[in-house]
Order: structure tokens, then sequence, then C-alpha cells
């Protein structure tokens, strides 16, 4: 079961970095949107921006490895959470409110160390959105410092 307080992070507003890897184990990166927690603790869903064709969507629903780093624009705090893609899929309404809603929180929360909203917003790109549903296997500290690594 995640910490409470890892749980407040990743329903904050955070920038959400997901990582994958295909079989020769080249990696892909996008942003993710909308993380959720599952009430159990043992999953988490957001949408990804990983478009029909892309090596992001290929890496997610072939292996399904996955690496999401979570970290608030204003202070230097980060969480990483290893999984596997369960279920990936096309989000639905609810899970379009809920990105929307992370994108204002990240947007109002960058705007508190003078991000314009207008920069912060550019960074969502709302189109070839996946809405991914991953297990929390691992969960680790990547928050600069000694305790960087170190697993939670």
């Amino acid at each position: 079961m995640l910490d409470p307080d890892v749980v407040e992070l990743i329903h904050g507003g955070v920038a959400v970095g997901v990582a994958t890897r295909d079989g020769d184990l080249r990696p892909e990166f996008a942003r993710g949107w909308g993380p959720e927690v599952s009430a159990d603790g043992r999953s988490l869903t957001l949408c990804v921006s990983a478009p029909e064709g892309s090596r992001m969507r290929a890496n997610l629903v072939g292996n399904g490895a996955v690496a999401v780093g979570f970290s608030p624009p204003t202070i230097a705090r980060a969480v990483q959470v290893k999984g596997v893609a369960t279920r990936v899929g096309e989000p639905e309404a609810a899970d379009l409110e809920r990105v929307e809603r992370h994108v204002r929180s990240f947007v109002a929360e960058a705007g508190r160390i003078g991000a314009p909203a207008e920069l912060s917003r550019r960074m969502f790109v709302g189109t070839g959105l996946a809405w991914v549903q991953l297990s929390i296997d691992e969960v680790f500290d990547q928050t600069p410092g000694p305790t960087a690594g170190r697993r939670l």
C-alpha cells in the first residue's frame, strides 16, 4: 500500500513522465496526465501521450514494462513507480475530465514559481492519448539527496 503522502503527491499538480522500453531495451518517453491511484494502492491509471502506431503505445501493449516519475514543479521532490501496463485503451469522458483537472492543477502549481500559464499548458498535447492501467510493483524516492533511489 502506498503511503498517503505519496498518493497525495501523485494526485497533485505534478509533472508526470512515463518511460517504456522495447524488446531491445530502447527507451521511449512521454508525458502522462490525470494519474489516479486505486483505492487498494496496488495499481495506477493515467492517460499517456501514445498515439496509435507510436513506439510508446507499442511498448505499453508489447512488454508493458513502465516507469512513471512524479515531481511537482515547485519543490525538489520526486517519486518513481515501476510496474507493468495491464490494460491499454482509449480514454473515456471521465478520464479526460480527470486529465483536464490535472492539467489545471499542474498549470497552477507551475504558476507558483512564475511559469506563465500559456507556457505550462503547452506541455499538454490532448491528441493521441491512451488510457493505461499499470500495476504498482515498486516505488522509489527519487528526490535529489542522500535518500535518492531508496524504496518506499
